[in-house]
């Protein structure tokens, strides 16, 4: 066994060597096979179980380069992991949830740990077993494939590894043998998979249960149980002129055989607002009709909603909710300003909160000056336009250029009102003028 061991590092040692000075490695026509697409500033880690080697990747989606390559230990079992104990390294695309410093583990573990997810969602349609596949350190001498699974490195290794990595969305990616295609491959493949995402996120926005469906695997349900609401949430946008849209940002595409896993920072938009929805993680694979999601989840909880597909729903309700009172708050504005205009004094009055202040005068005295103006001039016609209206945490902010005309005087400015809700009602709580 000990012969066994000097030669197996020999080989590892001279396989590293080869891989590092390899001819496909550098050459920029040919990327790895597994990176169909880095988002800006991200990094990918590829271990290769052929070569005993980590390596980090970084770039965008036109061109990668290896930034870190370091030896690693794999299972002493060649193959991959399919059940707890087999003391195999599983192969796929992961990623890491967490960061252990080395005053909570043991020696084994080295200076630092990370551990990975894996069995992931697809591991477990599979039927994999095995927990705690981790990249750590190790105190001892690092020897190829003579972990029970994990990915073992040198402890200066490890240590400088966890400059590259962001929990949860720095992808794992576990593979035999590192493959190469021509970027223009590549190309190719990230424009059918953004189709393909174009197609899913606009059956969200405007397509029918069945479409929706339609981009799943037929082995897979989705959980459909938020589809109601979501129909009836788009509905009320609609008819409100309130637009939702479903956009997704940072897009990486990580491929490990026929599986292709997308994660991506996904948002619902409705005009200049969104809402984070958090990190999606697809698996999706060929198939005859191209490609189709086997399965699908939230990397994390996106705040302030829970995990899953109802995070939409919360979301839109958000929106809509918030649609219609800028609209309530806007219709209150045009109100007052009705008011005002017809020199109704009692229903001016009944627009401001009991607590209002402005220009140093609670509100008994400001309608009480409002009263001797309106008596002064024999007209009076106030009018807004070019509204915006901003969500505050205890109420609206609402600013509009005002045109203020009556029979003695005339002005134009900028109008600030801050309305609270009291009593069911919308009331001016703040109210500043800054004239032209």
């Amino acid at each position: 066994m000990r012969l066994i061991r000097i030669i197996g590092s020999i080989v590892f040692s001279l396989l590293f060597l080869s891989m590092a000075a390899g001819a496909g490695y550098g050459d920029t026509r040919f990327s790895p096979d597994a990176l169909i697409r880095m988002p800006g500033k991200e990094n990918a880690i590829i271990v290769e179980k052929e070569t005993q080697t980590l390596s980090v990747w970084a770039g965008d989606e036109e061109r990668v380069k290896k930034v870190f390559s370091v030896p690693c230990s794999t299972g002493e079992v060649a193959g991959p992991k399919t059940k707890a104990g087999d003391k195999k390294t599983p192969e796929g695309v992961y990623f890491l949830k967490d960061e252990y410093e080395d005053r909570y583990l043991t020696p084994v573990y080295g200076k630092k740990a990370f551990p990975s997810d894996y069995p992931n969602f697809l591991d477990l349609r599979l039927g994999k077993q095995g927990s705690a596949i981790w990249i750590h350190g190790t105190d001892k001498p690092l020897r190829p494939m003579d972990s029970n699974g994990c990915i073992a490195l040198d402890n200066d290794n490890i240590m400088a590894l966890a400059g590259y990595i962001q929990l949860d969305a720095t992808p794992l990616i576990i593979v035999e043998k590192i493959g190469l295609k021509p970027a223009e491959e590549l190309a190719l493949e990230r424009r059918r998979i953004d189709t393909f995402l174009k197609g899913w996120t606009q059956s969200l926005e405007s397509g029918s249960y069945h479409d929706y469906l339609a981009h799943y695997d037929s082995t897979y349900l989705p959980d459909i149980a938020w589809w109601e609401t979501w129909l009836r949430l788009r509905t009320a946008a609609r008819k409100g002129g309130i637009s939702l849209k479903v956009l997704a940002e940072q897009v990486g595409i990580y491929a490990q055989g026929k599986v292709v896993v997308v994660l991506m920072d996904m948002y619902l938009a409705s005009g200049g607002d969104r809402e984070y929805l958090g990190k999606r993680q697809f698996f999706i694979k060929d198939s005859p009709k191209g490609p189709v999601i086997l399965g699908d989840l939230f990397q994390k909880k996106a705040a302030p909603y829970e995990g899953g597909s109802a995070v939409l729903v919360a979301a839109a309700g958000k929106v809509v909710r918030d649609g219609a009172a800028d609209d309530e708050v806007l219709e209150t504005v045009e109100q007052w300003l009705a008011a005002w205009s017809a020199k109704d004094m009692a229903e001016y009055a009944a627009f401001y909160a009991s607590d209002f202040y402005s220009d140093g005068l609670g509100k008994k005295a400001w309608v009480r000056r409002k009263k001797q103006l309106a008596g002064r001039y024999d007209y009076i016609k106030v009018t807004g336009s070019d509204y915006k209206v901003v969500k505050k945490k205890d109420g609206y902010v609402v600013s509009f250029l005002q045109s203020y005309r009556s029979s003695g005087f005339s002005a134009k400015g900028r109008k600030k009102l801050k309305l609270v809700k009291k009593g069911g009602a919308w009331k001016i709580y703040r109210e500043n003028w800054k004239g032209k």
